[in-house]
């Protein structure tokens, strides 16, 4: 056990006092696993030219691209907390969760992608107790959130303001090699351009409802009144949107007036 436990000791030494020695043979040392961690080294930077600001006569505003009007019809079921006797109020309005604009391979044309809910609030009458010539209850309230979503064509006018995306690009070449007969494949030519474009976005103009409410599930009351816990809505709902993007618009210059005449003077005699 002794000269076992000598000769690791006296083995591990070795290796550790010779691991620098270059004049060991690479068979005797065990070969030091290589790196495999990313990692950046030599780095160089040598400065950068300098070069004159020139400001444009221009001006970054939101710019309108179109206006469009869209119908959207939707259905729906709500079902009511309690059963209604009647609806006596209902209040709507719609917020937007999505308006994204899209191009399309013609540059005067493009794919408006909205998405968003109707907010709906209904006030209704409900029955506690009833008899043959009366029927007594709370008035309560349901809000519900209608969810729609549409894709619609929008056209930019050929003299009017368009949409402006500049597009991206890369380049890559070869070297050729010393002897002429290919390329090198330890180099290349590489280049490209990233523009970063001013994203167009929507505004809610408007918006205007028409519907038709349907009571479900019918229970009578007494002889004349009856009560339904569903509501079945079909709406026409019209929006007004507005597309904008911010872009560049020169600053109109005024043309300095012309020079009064020279005053009249007599021809002399």
């Amino acid at each position: 056990m002794g000269k076992h436990d000598d000769y690791r000791h006296e083995h591990h030494r070795s290796y550790c006092d010779c691991a620098h020695d270059d004049s060991l043979q690479s068979h005797d040392l065990k070969p030091k696993p290589p790196d495999q961690s990313c990692s950046v080294a030599n780095v160089r930077t040598f400065g950068s030219a300098m070069s004159e600001t020139i400001y444009p006569k221009t001006i970054k505003v939101p710019v309108t691209l179109a206006e469009p009007s869209v119908i959207v019809c939707v259905e729906a079921e709500v079902r009511l907390e309690k059963p209604a006797l009647e609806i006596k109020r209902v209040l709507k309005s719609v917020i937007l969760e999505q308006c994204e604009l899209v191009n399309t391979f013609d540059p005067h044309k493009a794919k408006l992608f909205v998405r968003g809910f109707i907010r709906k609030n209904i006030e209704y009458a409900t029955v506690d107790t009833a008899s043959d010539r009366t029927v007594c209850g709370d008035i309560r309230h349901t809000t519900a959130l209608i969810p729609f979503d549409f894709c619609t064509d929008l056209t930019f006018p050929t003299a009017g303001p368009t949409l402006q995306l500049a597009p991206d690009f890369s380049s890559s070449g070869q070297l050729l090699d010393c002897s002429g007969h290919g390329a090198q494949l330890n180099a290349a030519l590489l280049g490209n351009r990233q523009v970063y474009n001013n994203k167009p976005y929507c505004q809610l103009v408007f918006a205007e409802f028409t519907e038709l409410d349907i009571g479900r599930y019918l229970k009578t009351v007494n002889c004349y009144e009856k009560t339904f816990s569903v509501l079945q809505e079909k709406i026409v709902m019209k929006l007004g949107l507005k597309v904008l993007q911010e872009q560049q618009v020169p600053i109109p210059t005024l043309c300095p007036p012309p020079p009064p005449p020279p005053p009249f003077h007599c021809p002399k005699k």
